[in-house]
């Protein structure tokens, strides 16, 4: 199995903590290939750049997804997924809904912590864009300057485990998730000390991606997420080009029933 991991911004040192979380979790035998954002900004941190970011995931795809089985967008909320959905023939997986539905068999009291009130608000809003708001009771988010995003898992630590203390004992949390690329891995090298279970998005999305190929789900060729028609464009990059403005190939799957 191959599977895709796409950082949604422009930093090679969060890409690469990622993609060594995927590894961790990833079962023998499923190779990870890993890239990064080709422009947008350092870290994806509200609605504005989060827009931005869902170009740069529909440009990855575009330049990478041949010969995987799936992909993952590897930023928390999720910029750009159900657009990938639409645009892609593989299955597309985010990093938010993949702990939130995994999170979702674990308990029903689930809390978010993250490193920013923007990030905290855009993760709440994507919870509820899935449907999966009904059981987050809250999303806990620091309010302190963050002096080196690629270090912030390090430097923020105690900070972000006081706030998992505080969702647990205020909130009635029976859930952490850990929001966000730059504090990937933390729910592992933390769970030790949190006495409910910690949840880490690229890792959930990793193990959900295993399982869902492993069904083999066959594209979709009715409904908003199959493949839109071709379209005249102008602007994009050679592959986004391509894949915008070349017929889908789908059309003569749905032959017989059109007749």
């Amino acid at each position: 199995m191959k599977l895709l991991l796409i950082n949604p911004n422009v930093t090679e040192a969060m890409t690469a903590s990622m993609a060594a979380e995927a590894r961790l979790f990833a079962s023998p035998g499923t190779e990870i290939t890993a890239v990064t954002a080709p422009f947008g900004t350092r870290y994806v941190e509200n609605r504005v750049e989060a827009a931005i970011a869902g170009h740069a995931v529909l440009d990855a795809l575009a330049t990478h997804m041949s010969g995987h089985d799936a992909a993952i967008v590897s930023a928390f909320g999720d910029p750009g997924l159900a657009a990938a959905r639409e645009f892609a023939d593989i299955p597309i997986f985010g990093i938010e809904e993949s702990a939130l539905l995994i999170a979702w068999t674990l308990g029903r009291r689930l809390s978010i912590v993250c490193l920013t009130p923007r990030l905290g608000r855009w993760y709440q809003e994507c919870a509820e864009e899935h449907g999966l708001a009904g059981r987050l009771v809250r999303v806990r988010a620091l309010d302190v300057p963050i002096p080196d995003i690629t270090r912030a898992k390090d430097q923020l630590r105690a900070r972000l485990l006081e706030e998992c203390g505080l969702a647990i004992e205020a909130d009635g949390a029976e859930v952490i998730i850990f929001g966000g690329g730059p504090i990937a891995g933390l729910a592992r090298e933390a769970a030790a000390e949190i006495p409910v279970p910690t949840l880490d998005g690229v890792s959930c999305a990793v193990r959900l991606a295993e399982a869902v190929v492993g069904l083999h789900p066959r594209p979709p060729t009715r409904g908003s997420f199959a493949r839109p028609p071709a379209k005249p464009a102008k602007g994009l990059s050679p592959a986004l080009m391509r894949r915008i403005v070349e017929q889908s190939g789908r059309e003569e799957l749905d032959a017989p029933r059109a007749r």
